[in-house]
């Protein structure tokens, strides 16, 4: 592809050789002659002068370059979106496979590609150019979008409903039972069932051996756009907003509201029954027993804090050992002048 290609594409401002031909994508320090890279991050950029790209994706700030350059406001993106373009798809198997099992009241739509020992139950119905892949289990009344990956061994549970263009990585489940039990005066544990449902909305990306619980009754909701990553546990009848993040390992408990745009990062656990606003921002490690209001961000620990009070706190800590002494010491004036207090009072 033409370097004035790309920089059409992207909308971008190029400076260099149009006809350059690119062939691939690098990192700045392993590109070759025929990549193109990108500068996101400042603290890559000392790479520039030895990079060996054709050309290079950057800010428009970015001065003194040897080489051809495109630039964009946000390199990121732009490098997403040409990483799109040079993407190939890795699995050329096409069609349903003879050895997947496919009930004969399941719908499947055109052009879906269903692998070996996947299994789609009773009344399925898969949508055009889905791709299904071994190891499946799509289980009874599950509706499948069009042009949706189930990655291998994703169970996807009875009744679940999953969006168009969705995209479930390998070993998670859908639509497991809720942890729902009532306890008796013996102390034994009742279980509920979990009569509701799971619904996956557009454009969901749901990260590897990650679990969304069925609602207890009503319906878990994982609303458009929103990009859950790896090993996060969401529990029974919480609602996600649009275009939020659920990084590594967080936990949500039962009947919680997530709010469109929220990003909560690795190992952030909510308790059940709150509600996060819009655009809330949630640091790694950080455990949230209340709801947040829109545009809150709080920062890591137990339980949250908001940012600027966390920030200062951690300002503080190397100066704990310090301050302790000096209240310590404080506290031995102190009882040296009461104790002379009462001597002199005594003598009087």
């Amino acid at each position: 592809m033409k370097l004035g290609e790309i920089a059409t594409f992207l909308g971008g401002r190029l400076e260099g050789n149009q006809d350059i031909e690119i062939t691939g994508l690098a990192p700045l320090d392993k590109a070759q002659k025929g990549d193109i890279s990108f500068l996101a991050n400042k603290k890559y950029k000392k790479y520039l002068t030895s990079t060996q790209a054709s050309a290079v994706i950057v800010p428009p700030d970015i001065e003194g370059l040897k080489i051809a350059v495109i630039r964009v406001t946000n390199p990121y993106l732009a490098y997403a979106r040409l990483a799109q373009l040079f993407y190939k798809w890795p699995y050329p198997f096409k069609g349903v496979s003879e050895k997947a099992f496919v009930a004969p009241s399941a719908t499947i739509g055109k052009g879906v590609t269903i692998y070996p020992f996947a299994y789609i139950d009773e009344e399925a119905k898969i949508g055009d150019e889905t791709i299904i892949f071994p190891g499946v289990y799509v289980g009874p009344r599950v509706k499948i979008g069009q042009k949706s990956i189930i990655y291998a061994n994703v169970s996807i549970l009875s009744g679940c409903v999953i969006g168009e263009r969705v995209i479930i990585h390998s070993g998670a489940v859908i639509g497991s039972d809720g942890f729902g039990f009532a306890t008796d005066d013996k102390g034994r544990h009742l279980k509920i069932p979990q009569m509701g449902t799971v619904v996956i909305e557009d454009e969901v990306e749901i990260g590897a051996n990650t679990a969304i619980d069925r609602a207890a009754l009503g319906e878990t909701r994982i609303k458009r756009g929103t990009k859950v990553d790896n090993l996060v546990q969401i529990g029974h009848n919480v609602e996600v907003g649009e275009n939020s993040i659920l990084v590594a390992q967080v936990g949500i408990a039962g009947s919680t509201k997530i709010g469109n745009n929220v990003v909560l990062a690795g190992q952030v656990g909510v308790v059940g029954h709150i509600q996060i606003g819009n655009y809330v921002q949630v640091g790694a490690k950080t455990g949230v027993p209340k709801s947040l209001p829109e545009g809150a961000r709080v920062a890591s620990g137990v339980p949250a804090m908001p940012y600027q009070t966390y920030l200062r706190t951690v300002s503080l800590l190397p100066k704990l050992p310090e301050l302790w002494q000096r209240i310590r010491n404080l506290e031995k004036e102190l009882e040296d002048i009461k104790q002379r207090q009462d001597n002199q009072d005594n003598r009087e």
